[in-house]
């Protein structure tokens, strides 16, 4: 950001606007970090979820419905 811009919003002199998008300007790197860092920490427990034995084959066993009749 130019410096005569710097000495505007300092001076309580800027538009909302300016102040708006120097903000965005400086933070949009760090979004942009932790968007990333995100993104790969949900693709690494996927991953890992996927890795785990049993729990896709694992089905519920049915109950029998045979019924036995002592007399």
């Amino acid at each position: 950001m130019a410096s005569n811009q710097f000495k505007k919003i300092s001076a309580n002199k800027a538009d909302a606007t300016e102040v708006r998008r120097h903000n965005w300007s400086v933070m949009m790197p760090f979004i942009r970090f932790g968007v990333g860092a995100l993104q790969l920490i949900g693709h690494t427990l996927i991953h890992i979820v996927k890795q785990l034995p049993g729990l896709r084959d694992e089905k519920p066993k049915r109950k029998s419905r045979n019924v036995i009749r002592v007399k």
